[in-house]
């Protein structure tokens, strides 16, 4: 970076957004990659593969860890719109995402499956959530990550079937969707009980015990997309403090899994601003709240032509994965906007790669 009072390795940045978040002088912005742009639930490939390729495995299962703590069913399920978008579609053929991360599911259970290690806040509000499939999972997780207390309410005699029995004429599905399997499936609702979510299952809630529903929690949240076709908006706010989510919502009966998830996290984080008190569709724009913006594209950099490799056998091995995760090209990358830095380190102090150095004059020293 020239000219800038900050200096950043390209070959080491991760595109995390870290130092964007704490910068005091909103000084930072971060040009996203197209492959987290695209992807529904905003994962950071560009940091996974970043750190795979430079052996780091563990810091890999972390980071992939600390972007969703759905891994073992996005490894399944793959996410088409990020491998869509991948820069590397130009040259060669884009990265094989879901390859990458079954290796990491496989390799490191213990990370992918590990428990939250953030410090959460505190609430004396609770949240009912209706249904336990991609959306009901998701947005379970978004409300208990604001310290609200969940308790997720399923039809079924297990939580996540429409998962792990997906039918073959899924609504709007090109092609049969892939089932979770039932192990992977487990060790995601242990994780998630063990973050303090309550599943209560062969517990039908249909529309007539909304109400009652309502008066009891502090806020419901209705996925369960069996009967109820519910009017929410952008925001999935229905009315008062009932918000709706994935294909119960009216007019949504084509959301593929992704899809369906990026949407109850996008209505769980309309719940929290509602039970803390703010307008609810306070900073929804995640891009515009951290300063995120758009990729602006290769630009004219030359770009060998790298296919991309397939496993010899049904998963990855560790040479192999490291060799995938080597054609990323970091398209992502912090940028200093209007040059007003203070000088005060912590960018530096967070960039867990230490990709990140703050330029500091002469005379200041």
């Amino acid at each position: 970076m020239n000219d800038s009072n900050i200096a950043i390795d390209t070959t080491l940045c991760l595109a995390c957004g870290n130092c964007v978040d704490r910068c005091i002088m909103d000084n930072l912005r971060l040009s996203l990659p197209p492959c987290r742009q695209a992807s529904p639930l905003g994962v950071n490939y560009q940091g996974v593969a970043r750190l795979l390729a430079s052996g780091k495995e563990e810091d890999a299962a972390r980071e992939l860890r600390r972007s969703t703590p759905f891994a073992g069913i996005l490894s399944v399920l793959g996410d088409p719109y990020a491998e869509k978008t991948c820069s590397r579609g130009q040259a060669g053929g884009s990265l094989r995402f879901a390859d990458l991360l079954r290796y990491l599911v496989a390799a490191r259970p213990d990370i992918v499956y590990g428990p939250e290690t953030r410090r959460l806040p505190v609430s004396s509000k609770k949240a009912a959530v209706i249904g336990s499939g991609p959306a009901g999972l998701q947005a379970a997780w978004n409300l208990r990550m604001g310290g609200i207390s969940v308790t997720v309410f399923e039809a079924a005699p297990e939580a996540g079937t429409t998962l792990t029995h997906v039918p073959a004429e899924e609504a709007g599905a090109a092609a049969p969707l892939p089932a979770v399997p039932a192990d992977v499936m487990k060790k995601t609702l242990t994780m998630m009980r063990d973050a303090g979510i309550l599943f209560l299952t062969s517990s039908p809630k249909g529309q007539a015990e909304l109400d009652a529903l309502c008066a009891e929690y502090d806020a419901v949240l209705c996925t369960c997309g069996k009967g109820a076709v519910l009017p929410a908006d952008k925001n999935g706010h229905v009315k008062d403090n009932l918000f709706a989510a994935g294909t119960c919502v009216k007019n949504q009966k084509s959301l593929t899994p992704l899809q369906a998830m990026a949407a109850a996290a996008k209505a769980a984080h309309a719940a929290r601003n509602l039970l803390e008190g703010f307008d609810i569709d306070y900073e929804l724009d995640e891009r515009t709240a951290r300063g995120l913006e758009r990729f602006a594209g290769l630009g004219d950099r030359e770009i060998a032509d790298t296919a991309p490799v397939a496993p010899a056998g049904n998963l990855y091995t560790g040479e192999e994965a490291r060799e995938e995760a080597s054609r990323c090209l970091g398209c992502g990358r912090p940028y200093e906007r209007n040059r007003t830095c203070w000088y005060c380190l912590p960018c530096e102090v967070v960039c867990p790669t230490q990709a990140l150095h703050v330029r500091i004059p002469y005379l200041i020293r």
